[in-house]
């Protein structure tokens, strides 16, 4: 467990006294970082995520409409707790993202949103809407255009990041939303080379921080393109890279490596799938003293992915 696992993780169980809190496994509002700088990452899996008869990615005695409510009312929370510097969500029903924007702005936050598209786990109401499903980023600092998109795809298979210029208290960086295919290993290969491109790119003139995910666990050469260590030809470290609790594939005598706390699990076919697919990615150059957290909700949370916090400070 990291330095930010021994200093932040009192999980409350699934059904615990956070009636709230619970489903995502989050820490009471006595949380708080050792760490200057503080990241907080979430793939929500839309709003009707959730199949009546299985034990996840759903609340008992709610409906899909009923979801947009509990879960932006549970994630807000979970901010709070940790009060991040910068928030991304993947997998947000535009329905969903209005509800946390409002909240947020409410306590200073600013806020970006891009959608996907009109498919996705969302309900017809987000289909109606225009927006549909999507994701988003929230910056304590304003974001210098209301929506910065890029497509990593092609022009017939869209695959769009969202970013923003903002800053991490005075100093501006660039921060992105990801959203790498799960469709293809091919695919995710050409969308992550672009994505490793512009971030370089972006690099030349301020720190960068990429959030989300990426549908690949850390020893996939395709994350070569990120990690600037470990065999890696990127310019990043991971927030729960020195997490020794998950060591056993570094080198001998190495203090980071690619590896990390379970961020994804899933029972959807009938055979447990425990990965750790997203990440909390910042530019190696400018950024020390990682730490990450992945938080399990319980067998009754919801979504098929965790929340992800992490912390650094300044280099």
């Amino acid at each position: 467990m990291t330095r930010t696992g021994r200093r932040l993780r009192h999980l409350a169980a699934a059904f615990g006294t956070l009636a709230l809190t619970a489903q995502l496994g989050i820490d009471g509002p006595q949380a708080t970082a050792g760490t200057d700088l503080r990241f907080w990452h979430f793939n929500m899996c839309g709003n009707v995520c959730w199949e009546p008869d299985a034990p996840h990615n759903y609340l008992p005695g709610t409906d899909s409409r009923g979801e947009v409510t509990v879960r932006a009312a549970q994630i807000v929370e979970s901010i709070g707790n940790h009060s991040p510097d910068i928030v991304t969500l993947n997998e947000a029903c535009y329905s969903q993202y209005r509800g946390i924007r409002a909240a947020l702005v409410a306590q200073g936050y600013h806020a970006t949103y891009a959608s996907s598209g009109t498919g996705g786990q969302c309900d017809d109401h987000d289909a109606s809407e225009g927006n549909g499903f999507g994701m988003a980023l929230f910056s304590k600092q304003p974001v210098a255009a209301p929506r910065e998109t890029h497509n990593l795809g092609t022009a017939a298979d869209p695959n769009l990041l969202l970013c923003a210029d903002t800053a991490l208290g005075s100093r501006p960086v660039k921060a992105c939303s990801v959203h790498l295919t799960a469709a293809s290993a091919e695919q995710r290969e050409f969308q992550a080379t672009k994505l490793a491109a512009l971030a370089s790119g972006w690099h030349t003139t301020k720190p960068v921080v990429l959030m989300g995910d990426f549908n690949a666990e850390p020893l996939d050469p395709v994350m070569d393109k990120f990690y600037s260590h470990s065999g890696g030809e990127g310019i990043f470290q991971e927030a729960d890279e020195s997490d020794a609790d998950h060591s056993s594939s570094w080198p001998a005598g190495a203090v980071r490596g690619r590896s990390g706390e379970i961020t994804f699990s899933s029972t959807a076919a009938g055979t447990p799938k425990l990965k750790k697919i997203d990440y909390i990615f910042l530019s190696d150059a400018d950024f020390g003293a990682v730490e990450g957290d992945s938080l399990h909700g319980g067998e009754r949370r919801i979504s098929d992915h965790r929340v992800y916090r992490g912390g650094a400070a300044w280099e």
